[in-house]
């Protein structure tokens, strides 16, 4: 007897989830590593351009899809479409994956692939794929780009108290800094606190405010801060969480934002006074983050993609997170192909541009060798 085909499934292209975003929600929970960055209050308020939201249907049935936002830079007579990630860029979501369940997967990621190969010219760049994800092993072949997401095991043999089993195997600077800092703060009256539902807009100010004062212009974070504020606003005590230290005065000094699944806590945003007072108040505030995190019974604290050496103190493994790129149509495989030269030649290009720069202005020992972050000239630019 021949073995029953599963029907293939229809897709179709919308703006916002709307009316679909309580289903859409309910498969995002049931994917095999549920992502933040897949929920509804992400998916209809982050995007960077035009949002396109995949919804895969088995006759009238949602059983998954996939978000992306697509745009069409360069100059005239030159545009092509390109698909991203949405909020790929000062967002930087990650762990990004079709939204499906297992038994739906499959057939989800061929709908989706479907779409992103469909006839035309366009260039997929997408960000921050989960390396161990469905679409991210479908396209691992395109990738350009491989970084860790560090995270933390919280499932330790200790059912006493496995949340001070977690935090008594961390390096001996961070125990001693959070007892020292924790100690300092409740000798002055501080309290670290979970800001309740009815205080998240003021909450978001002061990030804002903190995130500010911590980074400054470093942060590309708060380019895109109208975005993000509008999702979190719309995101549930299920999706989540802020965290403060306040002063005995109630001055928030401290603050990290974190976003929430039935596994894991992850760690977004921060922000902190730059006064020498303040100092270790971030690690107080996270060895609190995983308490409250062990007692919701999530199972993770993950601290997201980038290997800054901070998070090697707090994680216990490793995932990794990809970016893919590949052109689909003779201009869109051109356009691939111009944006991988870019990103060999882009280096020394800006070592060359930054060496002139120094000359013209007199100090060419005091630059040599040195780029700006993030810097690139606008006229040739990386497409992607």
């Amino acid at each position: 007897m021949t073995p029953r085909t599963a029907p293939e499934l229809r897709v179709l292209e919308r703006r916002s989830l709307g009316e679909l975003a309580a289903d859409w929600d309910r498969i995002a929970w049931r994917s095999s590593l549920p992502s933040p960055f897949c929920r509804s209050w992400w998916v209809d308020h982050a995007a960077g351009a035009t949002p396109v939201v995949l919804c895969c249907l088995d006759g009238d049935r949602l059983v998954g899809g996939a978000a992306f936002e697509v745009d069409t830079p360069g100059r005239a007579g030159l545009r092509i479409e390109r698909v991203r990630s949405l909020g790929q860029g000062s967002l930087a979501p990650d762990h990004l994956d079709v939204v499906a369940a297992p038994e739906d997967a499959e057939r989800v990621v061929r709908a989706v692939l479907g779409w992103l190969r469909r006839p035309g010219n366009r260039l997929v760049d997408l960000d921050g794929l989960a390396a161990g994800g469905h679409l991210g092993r479908a396209l691992a072949a395109h990738w350009i780009d491989r970084v860790a997401a560090p995270w933390a095991d919280l499932r330790v043999d200790d059912e006493a108290d496995p949340a001070a089993a977690y935090l008594s195997a961390r390096p001996g600077r961070v125990r001693s800094t959070v007892d020292r800092t924790r100690k300092r703060l409740e000798r002055a009256g501080c309290t670290v606190t979970t800001v309740p539902p009815d205080r998240v807009e003021a909450a978001l100010g002061d990030l804002e405010r903190l995130h500010d004062d911590r980074w400054g212009d470093e942060s590309e974070f708060l380019d895109a801060w109208d975005r993000f504020s509008a999702a979190a606003r719309a995101a549930t005590v299920e999706d989540l969480r802020i965290t403060e230290v306040r002063t005995a005065e109630g001055e928030v000094v401290a603050t990290e934002l974190d976003l929430l699944t039935p596994l894991s806590a992850s760690f977004y945003q921060a922000g902190r006074s730059p006064e020498r007072e303040w100092r270790g108040a971030g690690s107080v505030l996270r060895a609190q983050i995983v308490r409250d995190a062990v007692a919701d019974g999530r199972l993770e604290y993950d601290l997201l993609r980038g290997d800054e050496s901070y998070k090697d103190d707090w994680a216990t493994d490793r995932r990794a997170v990809l970016r893919v790129r590949f052109g689909s149509g003779p201009l869109g495989r051109a356009a691939a192909t111009s944006a991988g030269l870019w990103r060999h030649a882009a280096p020394t290009y800006l070592r060359i541009r930054d060496r002139v720069r120094a000359v013209r202005s007199g100090d060419a020992d005091d630059r040599s060798g040195t780029t700006a972050p993030g810097s690139s000239p606008p006229e040739v630019a990386d497409p992607a």
